[in-house]
């Protein structure tokens, strides 16, 4: 295996933004990288841009393949790399300034995995946001310490920002699963971090997640979006339970994701469903509520006093537009008197 970083595009009609994303890469302080771009059955001009930008340079690798979904498109990206590192880049975030150097350089021969934050943007805005998480430093972490806090804070669901061990993947066959419409990402870390000693979390901005106005992680719809979560719900604890040893302290950490997921799938039919029929998004939301596994994470999270009395019993009751409507209005006061202290 090569020293180095292999970088995995998968690409499926990028014409708009893969310019930004190869730049991203061509602009990097630290060039000792394959990049591999995946071109999954593009029909518009993604194959002749990648080409032009590209050109000559032996770094990049091109593969077309039949349109498959972008878990075979990485997984052929993995049968590729030859380098002791991988790294995933969607076509349409970028990498963050020196992110590589940065990487490499926190990386060392002991740890199996580099764990980064990101930064955002959402179309249109000037503003790029930074994502808050527990270190303040570089950390190490030993077995399956600070799972409860990656997967809190976000960064587990992601198969960007972070270093894999190239040998890690190839030999343990991880792979992205193929017949899932969501959740391939967390998926792969749960099944990688099995294979986890030592690992470092790094607070530093690997890339930039650009976000398309009513788009982003979760944002496509589907019949059974809930119970495509809780699905994930159940793989997320049947690994803590019976591949990672962990006890009940981590089963008590990880309920707010659980909380949270049920609270985020609900409001997702007021704040980016809302093409479809009220009637049909009441229903499922009233659907969410009623859920005996819901219940379960909302009772879990009041008996640990994390949620106060009117928020459990509007939840508690199945009042969730009153709750929504509250957080709603909170939020946005929260925001003003913001931009007043800083006027």
């Amino acid at each position: 295996m090569k020293k180095g970083i292999t970088i995995i595009i998968p690409v499926y009609n990028g014409a708009g933004h893969i310019r930004r994303c190869i730049r991203s890469i061509l602009s990097q302080e630290y060039a000792d990288c394959q990049i591999i771009i995946v071109d999954d059955g593009s029909v518009d001009d993604t194959f002749l841009i990648c080409q032009e930008m590209v050109g000559k340079n032996p770094c990049f690798t091109i593969i077309r393949q039949e349109n498959q979904g972008v878990s075979a498109a990485r997984n052929m990206g993995i049968q590729a790399a030859d380098r002791e590192w991988t790294y995933f880049l969607d076509a349409d975030d970028e990498l963050d300034e020196n992110a590589l150097k940065i990487m490499k350089d926190a990386a060392d021969n002991s740890c199996q995995w580099v764990v980064m934050n990101y930064r955002k943007q959402v179309e249109g805005a000037k503003e790029i946001t930074t994502e808050a998480i527990w270190v303040t430093e570089k950390t190490y972490f030993y077995g399956k310490k600070g799972f409860a806090e990656l997967l809190n804070s976000g960064l587990f669901m992601y198969s960007c920002g972070k270093l894999y061990r190239t040998e890690i993947i190839q030999a343990k066959q991880v792979q992205f699963p193929l017949k899932v419409v969501y959740g391939e990402d967390i998926r792969f870390n749960l099944r990688y971090f099995c294979c986890v000693d030592k690992y470092i979390v790094q607070p530093s901005s690997a890339f930039i997640y650009h976000i398309r106005q009513g788009e982003g992680a979760g944002s496509s719809y589907y019949e059974d979006s809930f119970e495509m979560q809780m699905e994930i719900d159940r793989e997320i604890l049947d690994m803590v339970r019976n591949s990672y040893g962990l006890g009940e302290e981590t089963l008590r950490k990880i309920n707010p994701y659980f909380y949270k997921q049920g609270i985020n799938t609900a409001a997702a039919y007021l704040t980016i469903w809302k093409d479809l029929p009220f009637s049909l998004r009441y229903r499922e939301i009233r659907k969410i509520m009623k859920d005996s596994r819901f219940r379960s994470f909302l009772k879990y999270e009041w008996d640990c006093r994390r949620i106060n009395k009117v928020d459990h019993f509007l939840l508690d009751q199945g009042y969730f537009l009153s709750y929504y409507f509250i957080h709603y209005v909170y939020t946005g006061l929260k925001r003003f008197m913001k931009r007043k202290k800083g006027l």
